[in-house]
């Protein structure tokens, strides 16, 4: 969402006050209702989100990336192993299958996401092995406190299994993000293992 106070805001003043308009064509007025609706996010949040997007797009690189690096070395001392940080917006664990990862990360849209992420290099094989997952869907997302994204990227080489939440490397509940990510890698790990030692 970041871009849309540049390109559709404009600034009202009077007297004793000024006031942020943000003026959207309809068909993109409606796409952010259900951006919202699905964030479960307030307009009052929303706008404050627009806000602090911008004033993050102004940051340095430098600062959000000693950010990630001590988001992720924080995760990493609370699971209690040692690896090295890294000054990037994710963070992937080897599944004990080439080229299939548990991967946590920060979107740009004002997500975060735990993902399994399929590729292997062969987009045949990324499909069948995406494809004999989602035919367990249903058995799957019982151990899921919410539906997962079962996203094939449009039949492109690789494919992503992924459960999303509201987050951003700037917010002020880090720690709670860092608890979620570890449960839900856990959580990956234990319902996805035995699967696909399975379908691989």
């Amino acid at each position: 969402m970041a871009g849309y106070l540049k390109r559709y805001a404009r600034l009202q003043q009077t007297e004793d006050q000024e006031e942020i308009v943000i003026g959207l064509p309809k068909v993109l007025a409606h796409q952010f209702r259900v951006y919202l609706s699905q964030l479960n996010l307030s307009m009052d949040e929303a706008v404050q989100y627009l806000i602090e997007e911008e004033l993050r797009d102004h940051s340095s690189p430098e600062s959000r990336a000693e950010r990630y690096k001590e988001f992720w070395a924080a995760v990493i001392r609370d699971m209690g192993i040692e690896r090295t940080p890294l000054s990037q917006s994710w963070y992937s664990f080897a599944s004990g299958h080439k080229g299939i990862s548990y991967t946590l990360s920060f979107g740009r849209d004002g997500r975060i996401r735990i993902e399994l992420s399929i590729d292997t290099g062969d987009k045949v094989a990324n499909h069948r092995i995406f494809d004999a997952l989602k035919a367990q869907r249903h058995e799957i997302e019982q151990h899921f406190p919410r539906a997962l994204t079962w996203d094939d990227h449009d039949h492109r080489r690789s494919c992503r299994i992924a459960l999303y939440r509201p987050g951003r490397i700037h917010d002020d509940n880090l720690e709670e993000l860092r608890a979620w990510f570890i449960r839900g890698l856990s959580l990956f790990q234990e319902v996805f293992s035995p699967l696909l030692q399975a379908v691989v």
